[in-house]
């Protein structure tokens, strides 16, 4: 009877120790999870303190000036012109934290559908310099998320034609998206680290939008089962390949 009872009580002993080695583990996961919290709103408010200041601090020039002073026509509207540049750039940077802490917390969920890659591109070019653009599109068809993979480019091609004085070429097959320059480059040692979260180069430097471009890139890439593919030599250009799927051709057979 001693026995009985003593294997029953050991065998009680093993469960609960069992449940609490899962209630300890749980807890070390919410514990992670909270301090990557943490560790996202330290950087953002790094980000907004650095970031934010700059344009806040011109906008608040420009209007103390007119506020100050009797400016002519000509004047006024040049410095209006100037707060309206700096209140969009506000704008842009607000809007990327906010896809950023949705990209975190996994609260975006894509919209998928089947799009014309090709008409999508042809479409997107027209908020640049579309003389500066080479295209060279074959049809193709991909399901995706239209507004996300929309961003996704743009800030491809937006990156080629800021750092780049020559044209930019974009390429279009059925298996990689391809954005090309021939501007300032990046250091080999850096082409791993360009699409980490808040991660510049240098001031001005490639992402100058909080260094948060190339992360949203791969982010929404990833959410699509697409991959992203750098290579860049210093001044001499860079090519970013959207793989869409692998080339048959160059497996090994």
């Amino acid at each position: 009877m001693k026995n009985k009872i003593k294997n029953l009580f050991c065998k009680n002993k093993k469960k609960e120790i069992e449940k609490l080695k899962k209630q300890i583990k749980k807890l070390e996961l919410e514990n992670k999870k909270l301090a990557k919290i943490n560790e996202f709103k330290d950087d953002v408010i790094s980000a907004i303190s650095h970031e934010f200041k700059n344009p806040i601090s011109i906008i608040n020039g420009y209007i103390e000036t007119i506020l100050v002073n009797r400016l002519d026509e000509k004047t006024n509207q040049k410095f209006l012109e100037k707060i309206h540049k700096n209140s969009a750039r506000l704008s842009e940077l607000i809007d990327r934290l906010y896809l950023v802490t949705k990209l975190e917390n996994q609260k975006l969920k894509p919209d998928f559908q089947n799009i014309g890659l090709d008409s999508l591109i042809k479409e997107l070019i027209k908020s640049f310099d579309e003389e500066r653009i080479i295209l060279n599109l074959k049809p193709v068809t991909i399901t995706a998320d239209r507004n996300l993979i929309e961003i996704a480019i743009s800030n491809l091609i937006s990156n080629a034609l800021k750092y780049s004085k020559d044209k930019v070429t974009i390429n279009l097959n059925e298996n990689k998206l391809e954005v090309i320059d021939k501007g300032i480059g990046i250091e080999k040692e850096k082409l791993d680290l360009i699409t980490k979260k808040f991660y510049r180069i240098a001031k001005n430097d490639w992402d100058n939008s909080l260094g948060l471009g190339l992360y949203i890139t791969k982010k929404i890439l990833d959410m699509h089962n697409f991959s992203l593919n750098i290579e860049s030599q210093k001044k001499k250009g860079s090519r970013f390949s959207i793989i869409l799927k692998e080339d048959k051709e160059s497996l090994p057979q």
